[in-house]
């Protein structure tokens, strides 16, 4: 029995090196979806686009919030992105950490509430890996902050209420989605897969090469569903944790390249993926994070002299030495006297190799990050710089006092890594509890689960927590992880938006030229300029969503305007969704033409000449008109 207790493991401790490799790709994440958001915030984020910042409060619930309301001018939601672009490359540096991550989360939150019609689960995870980064010790390693602790821990291992609120926030988003897979695509049928693959504005790559092997979609479904439940089930066993752990994260990480690969879903699986890596089991981080200390004592020793009275000089060895992982020691030159007056004479740093030679200014520089064969490459491109690399030595030098003031607020000396204290791990450990309950309040059906009698009286469902209302949603922590579920959609379709300009031509008006609208179902990266287009116009499409559809008419006419000259003003446009319901296995589909918005940009009154349908029968586009059912 006693044995049995040794070879038990703690499922909730993590590993130092995988929360950093976290945080590093919770910043890139971060700083890729803003530039990916860049060429739309116009559209998405400002008075003048398809959403107000009045419309934008009414829509979001009474605790939400969002900076971008602050300001409806572009410069604002400009100034905004640019800023937060900036804390989330901190976050990826590990520059003050926990500042960067209280400030990335307040500026994601606020860029999800300002249009919410935008966003999909992978989004809210983003947002939800940050708020925990907020309480954990993600910057203790692989970070600049980390270069500046005296004393720093050796151990990898981490647990705390923290860790095991991340571990359970990353098994919930497969444990939860696959309890809310009710549907008999699910259940029944096996045909999850197959619809999910055959939503042709999500679906590409692999996707049509193998969709219709109906036998392996069905199997590849029932494989997905018990993945979801029963590996999070899994992941937490404290038997043999090494081996499931990674044998879980593995195949989750593998479905989600599978949906890199074969759905048009955004940032999702890059998310997912990054959530796993940071639930690696220590073993599997000491296989992957090779630069140990045997590694360390292999490396030739390399003695770095610095000016006493030069604290950004200190820092920049001690940078140095932790970024290159160098076997070094660091000493001020005025304590050794052989040293300080080389120093004192040269107005420069000294830098010793085990065969005593001493190396200043760049040169010196050069040497030390050459002592890093991996690094040997930028070595010998700065080798280059000769002269001229004394030259931007020689100005940092003249400027250091300024550089100390600098670094002493973004890269200050501590003696250990913070870490969350006993108020914040009480917090920690009531929300997650909190959380935990209102993830299991969102399921609808707990019997039969899968086709199973559980035995739960039928229709029963766990009350919300209604009074963890306003912080639940204050803190911009709502979970529902509804993805393809409770079944995969099958409205699949496109959209048609025919207009016609002032001088009577009819046009394509969300084509960047003047080109003609076409019948023929278009492929999605034609027909959407980004994932988020696609999800808002699938947001209008929804029939409860009919009152914002003139906004997104006025966007239309101002945004055409803004782009052409005076004889080519749009006039009025129609906008048309092409119903093609994804039938089953060996069915054809019906397509049906549903028009969801008639829009002129002067005058409504206009539109009872049918401007837009006048000028399709009188250009003669018959397979429009067929299409289009006029």
């Amino acid at each position: 029995m006693r044995s049995l207790f040794k070879s038990l493991s703690n499922p909730f401790a993590l590993d130092l090196r995988a929360l950093a490799l976290m945080r590093i790709g919770v910043g890139a994440l971060i700083l890729t979806d803003l530039l990916l958001r860049a060429p739309s915030f116009m559209a998405f984020m400002t008075d003048r686009g398809v959403m107000s910042r009045e419309i934008s409060m009414s829509v979001n619930s009474g605790w939400h919030w969002s900076l971008y309301w602050v300001n409806a001018e572009p410069l604002w939601a400009m100034s905004l992105m640019v800023i937060a672009a900036g804390f989330a490359m901190m976050l990826m540096l590990g520059i003050r950490t926990r500042l960067a991550s209280i400030a990335s989360f307040i500026f994601l939150a606020s860029l999800h509430t300002r249009n919410p019609y935008l966003q999909q689960g992978g989004d809210n995870l983003l947002l939800l890996l940050t708020f925990w980064g907020c309480f954990l010790p993600w910057g203790e390693r692989a970070s600049i902050d980390a270069s500046m602790v005296r004393e720093p821990r050796t151990s990898n291992r981490y647990f705390s209420t923290v860790s095991v609120a991340l571990v359970l926030q990353v098994m919930s988003v497969y444990f939860f989605s696959a309890l809310l897979k009710t549907g008999v695509e699910w259940v029944r049928d096996g045909t999850g897969i197959y619809y999910a693959l055959h939503n042709d504005q999500v679906a590409f790559g692999l996707a049509s090469l193998w969709r219709d092997w109906h036998g392996f979609t069905g199997v590849l479904t029932q494989y997905v569903w018990w993945l979801e439940l029963i590996g999070p089930i899994l992941a937490l066993s404290p038997l043999w944790f090494a081996g499931f752990r990674t044998l879980v994260v593995v195949a989750l990480i593998a479905m989600e390249i599978g949906f890199m690969f074969n759905l048009r879903i955004g940032l999702f699986p890059f998310i997912s993926s990054l959530s796993l890596i940071a639930i690696l089991p220590s073993s599997v981080m000491d296989f992957l994070w090779r630069s140990g200390k045997s590694e360390k004592k292999n490396k030739p020793l390399i003695q770095m002299y610095f000016d006493k009275e030069c604290t950004f000089c200190e820092k920049t060895c001690y940078l140095l030495r932790y970024l290159l992982g160098l076997n070094a020691t660091i000493a001020a030159a005025q304590d050794d006297k052989h040293i300080g007056p080389i120093l004192e004479r040269e107005n420069s740093w000294v830098v010793v190799d085990e065969q005593g030679v001493q190396r200043l200014r760049w040169e010196a520089l050069v040497f030390v990050i050459q002592s890093n064969p991996r690094f040997a490459w930028l070595a010998k491109q700065m080798q280059k710089a000769g002269a001229a690399g004394d030259r931007a030595y020689n100005w940092i030098g003249d400027h250091r006092y300024g550089f100390g003031t600098l670094t002493a607020r973004w890269m200050p000396w501590r003696k250990t890594y913070p870490r969350v204290g006993l108020t914040g791990s009480v917090f920690v450990a009531v929300l997650t509890a909190l959380l935990l309950w209102q993830n299991l309040s969102s399921i609808k059906v707990w019997n039969p689960v899968h086709g199973i009698d559980t035995g739960v009286t039928k229709g029963y469902r766990i009350p919300a927590p209604k009074f963890f209302d306003p912080l639940y949603r204050g803190l911009r922590l709502e979970q529902y992880w509804s993805m393809f579920a409770p079944y995969p959609q099958k409205n699949d379709g496109w959209f048609i938006t025919p207009g016609v300009l002032r001088n009577g031509k009819l046009v394509n008006v969300t084509a960047d030229k003047l080109e003609l609208p076409s019948a023929v179902r278009p492929e999605s990266s034609e027909q959407f300029k980004s994932y988020r287009w696609r999800k808002y116009k699938n947001f209008l499409w929804l029939k409860r969503n009919a009152k914002h559809r003139t906004h997104y008419g006025a966007w239309v006419c101002r945004d055409w305007n803004s782009r052409h000259e005076a004889s080519e003003r749009l006039d009025a446009f129609n906008m048309y969704f092409i119903k093609e319901p994804t039938r089953p296995p060996g069915r054809a589909s019906r397509v049906t033409s549903h028009r969801l918005l008639r829009y002129h940009c002067r005058d409504a009154g206009l539109l009872t000449k049918k401007p837009v349908e006048n000028a399709i029968r009188s250009q003669g586009e018959k397979n429009l008109m067929r299409t289009l059912n006029m």
